[in-house]
């Protein structure tokens, strides 16, 4: 009996043990799935985020061209528009001189018949000597010819007045063209622009949370850096190439000596600020995320104002960038680099040679930070360094 009652509690615990395991393996396989489940959500997710990047990148590449042929347009407007006074003002000039000759003629002949001169019809029947005939013919000889030189002149002034008209109105028809084709890309302009706000408005509601904008910050910083580790690279390969051949040059041709630019080291504290506007971020101070800290500066600027080389250098980068909208990266030499970020528009490409003051974009709200206005930093070797002590003081 008792061998009984032992074989009952044994296997009423080996029954235990199995449903132990399976529920066991039931609950891993379940945290399995979970873990499966989310990893696929993540993935998603990251893909979807990818995927607007993308989207928000191609956006501002077409606000950035839209927004650089309008300002094209603009200025061919304003000269056509210069063009097209100066036509109206020398229209207005002929129409006067024209009103003068006739004028001028009109009281000649009105003064010739009042005073009644005798013909030379006239003259020759009355059988005047011939001194006085001889006097009449020429008097009346240079009557006619001062007329019909002024009427050659009045033709020659309608003559012009009419080209001048033509031009006028072939100038007026280019204008409206002109402005038609603006308006079409403004209108154009505004669609991309309420497309690229939609796609910005997605990804912060993506990246909302804490972590995950902390995570997505260093993202940006890894990418900046590593952008500028590759410029460096190909900045010192071009110096070895521009090297090598010079080397290989027997002849140095004959060239116009150039002025050298002021070294970018000997400018601490005399550069121009690339655009005027209170701080809203300074270099070294908290993001309010994590350690991370400004490695440059935010000067607050509307939308569109005129963004300037602080220094003379050549354009190394001008594109979009994840975390910094449509960035200029102008290299001055000395391994010394000034960066240009969160612009509208940009006005300048790679490879193009720049001078201090020159406009080189325009001041924006893209990236996602929720910035109006400039992102600027100065980087020596690739490091970021205080932009403030090398802009000029501004009180």
């Amino acid at each position: 009996m008792m061998l009984l009652r032992l074989a009952f509690v044994l296997l009423l615990l080996l029954m235990s043990a199995v449903r132990a395991d399976e529920d066991s393996a039931q609950r891993l396989e379940s945290v399995k799935q979970e873990i499966d489940t989310l990893s696929d959500d993540l993935s998603q997710k990251k893909a979807s985020r990818e995927e607007m990047y993308a989207r928000l990148k191609a956006q501002s590449r077409k606000v950035s061209e839209l927004n650089r042929e309008l300002r094209a347009l603009q200025q061919q407007i304003n000269e056509k528009n210069a063009s097209l006074q100066q036509l109206r003002e020398q229209a207005g000039i002929k129409e006067e001189e024209q009103q003068q000759q006739l004028d001028a003629l009109y009281a000649q002949m009105r003064a010739a018949f009042i005073n009644a001169e005798p013909s030379y019809l006239e003259m020759l029947l009355n059988q005047q000597d011939i001194a006085t005939l001889s006097r009449g013919s020429t008097y009346f000889r240079y009557f006619h010819q001062a007329r019909k030189n002024q009427l050659e002149t009045i033709n020659q002034l309608l003559s012009e007045l009419n080209e001048e008209q033509k031009a006028l109105l072939l100038a007026q028809q280019s204008l409206e063209a002109d402005k038609a084709r603006q308006l079409e890309k403004q209108q154009a302009l505004q669609q991309e622009t309420e497309k690229r706000q939609h796609t910005l408005a997605a990804l912060d509601k993506q990246i909302s949370g804490q972590d995950a904008r902390l995570s997505a910050l260093r993202e940006e910083e890894q990418n900046l850096q590593s952008l500028l580790d590759k410029l460096a690279r190909e900045r010192e390969q071009q110096a070895m190439a521009e090297t090598k051949q010079q080397q290989k040059q027997t002849v140095t041709p004959k060239s116009v000596p150039l002025k050298p630019n002021t070294p970018f080291s000997r400018l601490t504290g005399k550069l121009d600020w690339p655009l005027s506007g209170k701080l809203l971020a300074r270099y070294g101070s908290p993001r309010n995320l994590g350690k991370l800290k400004w490695q440059g500066i935010v000067i607050d600027s509307p939308t569109g104002h005129d963004v300037r080389a602080t220094a003379a250098g050549r354009v190394v980068f001008a594109d979009w960038l994840r975390g910094f909208g449509l960035l200029v990266i102008i290299d001055h030499g000395e391994q010394y680099m000034t960066l240009y970020g969160n612009n509208e528009t940009l006005l300048k490409s790679a490879g193009e040679t720049v001078q201090a003051g020159e406009v080189i974009a325009q001041s924006g709200e893209q990236g996602i930070r929720g910035l109006t206005g400039l992102y600027f930093e100065i980087r020596h070797r690739g490091a970021p360094t205080n932009p403030i002590k090398w802009l000029v003081n501004r009180g």
